[in-house]
């Protein structure tokens, strides 16, 4: 990918096409998968596969054009759909469920730039992102874990929202002082 610019280009008709046959072959697969889950050919109900088939095959699809055309935005939601089908993924296979799971809804931007920052090598302009979603996502970690109880999250995310903010006026304070000059 070309850091120095972001121009949108389009894709060549043969990418375009790449692009097209790769999700047309993804949503087969899917539908290969639930219907020899509906035949019972697979022992898993079409009911609790649906979802986190769909998800997938969102993100593969995501996925497989952000490779084929260079593109970050499509590898961004490639995780956006990845991480919640991972999530279904691990609450019907394991004994984690959802009040154990959902950090990881509330880092999913955050994985997702940090993919992102991976494949484009754009360091510093992901990095909020991944703390604005990250340490939320840890801190009701802690919860979800039973480390901590509400009394110690709800007041560790308020912290976190006035730390955010004094940073946020002490950016104004630099900009307006950078543009006074």
């Amino acid at each position: 990918m070309d850091n120095v610019s972001d121009e949108i280009r389009e894709l060549s008709p043969a990418r375009r096409l790449a692009c097209n046959l790769f999700a047309a072959g993804v949503v087969l697969a899917a539908g290969l998968f639930l219907l020899l889950c509906g035949l019972d050919v697979i022992a898993v109900k079409v009911s609790r596969a649906v979802v986190g088939t769909l998800l997938c095959a969102g993100g593969l699809i995501f996925l497989g054009s952000a490779l084929i055309g260079n593109n970050s935005v499509s590898l961004w939601l490639s995780a956006c759909f990845l991480m919640p089908a991972l999530v279904e993924l691990l609450v019907k296979t394991t004994r984690a469920g959802y009040a154990e799971l959902y950090p990881l809804y509330i880092a999913t931007p955050a994985v997702a730039s940090l993919v992102t920052m991976f494949f484009t090598r754009c360091w510093l302009s992901h990095l909020p992102v991944i703390a604005l979603f990250g340490v939320p996502s840890a801190v009701f970690a802690l919860h979800a874990g039973g480390v901590a109880g509400w009394s110690v999250v709800v007041p560790a995310l308020v912290l976190y929202a006035g730390l955010l903010m004094l940073l946020l006026a002490l950016r104004g304070k630099k900009k307006d002082d950078e543009d006074a000059n």
